[in-house]
Formats: structure tokens, C-alpha cells, sequence
């Protein structure tokens, strides 16, 4: 805008309205997640698509047998898809990625500082990695209390995490889930829209 009007140009700045990225269900979570405080004014989503979806696990282990199968089946069904598995801190992305090589899954990657290739696969890093990126499908690793507590940082960093989905997001947690998943989904398992 700044630039338009040293030209001599009008100029007048609208926010975007809508949200092309990430589903209905994405951003109805993102909004909970960053809470009214934070987010008044977030865009509306332009499609709906799958329901989020949170797995507990008891451990670690349990998880990534049940991530294991899920994205050997996705890789089967969808070869071009991107699929990013976000954790909270380098040390989780590690135990998982370690877990998943040895379960075999096509086209893993750990990817730590600006690593990423675009490619389809399945991509495993931490949230400080992914601003500003898209995937098919994202699955946010360890999304706990301990991970995620309720602090303004935390908010930012899980909405940011979260939104990076364009069509389907799955929470994981191997502990007590984070305060900051709407009580429905940590009652339920599933959030939809409407």
C-alpha cells in the first residue's frame, strides 16, 4: 500500500476473509486453540474436509505402531501426497523418526533447518520448521500438556503447527492432552464442523 501511494495511487488494504490453505475443521480448531484474546478476527474457512482427529497412546511405542500402519496405508492409497509429522521439540521428532525407520515407511525424511524438499513423503520435524508451509496432511506429535501448556507461546506455536494442513490434521499424544484442544476433542476424539 505504502508503495502505491508514493506513486500518487489510491490504496486501501482488506484483509483476507477466507482461509485457502486449511479446512473448515483446521480452523476451527486453530481458532480454539489461539483463544479470543488472540484471534478475533480469523478467516473463514472456504471448504469443509475431514474431522480432526486426537490419538492417545500410552507410550511412545503404541504410537508410532499406530502411525506406523496409518501412513503405510496413506503412502499406499495417495503415492504424491505430503504428509508432515510436527513435533514440539527436535528430541521428540528424533524418537519418532527413529521408530518410523524402523517400521519402514516410504519416503521418510527427518527434516531439521530448511531442509525440506517438496516432495511427496513423509516429513518429520519440529514446529519451529514450518512456518509458512503447507502439507496434504499433517499429524502434530506429542500435542500434551507438557508440550503444549497454557501459556500465549504455546497458543502460537500449536496454532502455528496445526495450520499447515490443508486437508486432514491428527493430534497425537502419549500423556495428559494439552488444555489448549478444545474439550470436545479431548472428550471425543473428533471435531467437525456444523
Amino acid at each position: 500500500a505504502d508503495l502505491l501511494t508514493q506513486t500518487g495511487q489510491p490504496a486501501i488494504v482488506r484483509p483476507l476473509k477466507l482461509s485457502y490453505r486449511s479446512t473448515a475443521e483446521v480452523m476451527l480448531l486453530a481458532r480454539e486453540v489461539l483463544g479470543p484474546e488472540l484471534a478475533p478476527d480469523e478467516p473463514l474457512a472456504a471448504r469443509p474436509g475431514e474431522p480432526v482427529e486426537l490419538h492417545e497412546f500410552s507410550d511412545i511405542g503404541e504410537a508410532v505402531a499406530f502411525l506406523s500402519d496409518a501412513l503405510r496405508n496413506l503412502m499406499a492409497r495417495e503415492p504424491t501426497a505430503s504428509c508432515c509429522l510436527i513435533a514440539r521439540h527436535p528430541e521428540q521428532a528424533d524418537a519418532y523418526f527413529q521408530g518410523l525407520s524402523r517400521a519402514e515407511i516410504p519416503a521418510l525424511r527427518r527434516v531439521r533447518r530448511d531442509e525440506f524438499t517438496f516432495q511427496p513423503g513423509v516429513d518429520v520435524t519440529d514446529v519451529t520448521q514450518v512456518k509458512g508451509l503447507e502439507f496434504d496432511y499433517v499429524i502434530m506429535l506429542e500435542a500434551n500438556a507438557s508440550s503444549y501448556p497454557t501459556q500465549h507461546w504455546a497458543r502460537h506455536l500449536m496454532h502455528i503447527g496445526v495450520t499447515r494442513a490443508a486437508h486432514q490434521l491428527w493430534l497425537v499424544s502419549t500423556s495428559e492432552p494439552s488444555a489448549l484442544i478444545p474439550a470436545a476433542l479431548r472428550d471425543g476424539g473428533r471435531m467437525t464442523v456444523g
